[in-house]
């Protein structure tokens, strides 16, 4: 599985109010307001806040629950991290052979790869990872 994976993505960060934190974190590394991406609420019909700070050549995702149907999909987290993502070569290779070693998907990907676009997404059973919650990244570029 090392073979596939390129980099860290990003670390995912559950937070109560992501304009406090985003001015915290501003202050902190010193960001400029280029180095922040901050996606219209409507992007989640509602549901919740995201943004994303680039700092020392990786991302932050900031993730603001707002829905309490949002927060139970998430499975009520605490504030703080939340997962960790990787960037693999090929998703669909990648979830193959974590399948064949009894790491199943799951969380909120259980029935599949998701394609957001931006890029495609698998995330992890944290049953079978010690409660640890691992995405899987393939960029469409």
């Amino acid at each position: 599985m090392d073979e596939m994976i390129t980099k860290v993505w990003h670390i995912g960060i559950i937070v109560k109010d992501i304009e406090k934190t985003i001015g915290i974190f501003k202050n902190l590394f010193a960001l400029e307001d280029g180095a922040i991406d901050l996606l219209p609420l409507e992007t989640t019909l509602g549901e919740s806040r995201y943004a994303f700070l680039s700092v020392a050549g990786m991302e932050l995702e900031l993730i603001q629950p707002i829905s309490e149907r949002f927060r139970e999909m998430l499975g009520n987290p605490a504030d703080g991290i939340n997962h960790i993502a990787f960037v693999v070569k090929d998703i669909e290779e990648s979830v193959s052979l974590l399948e064949k070693k009894g790491i199943p998907l799951g969380h909120v990907t259980k029935d599949g790869i998701l394609d957001m676009g931006r890029a495609k997404i698998a995330y992890l059973d944290p049953r079978s990872t010690d409660n640890i919650l691992i995405e899987l990244v393939e960029p469409n570029e």
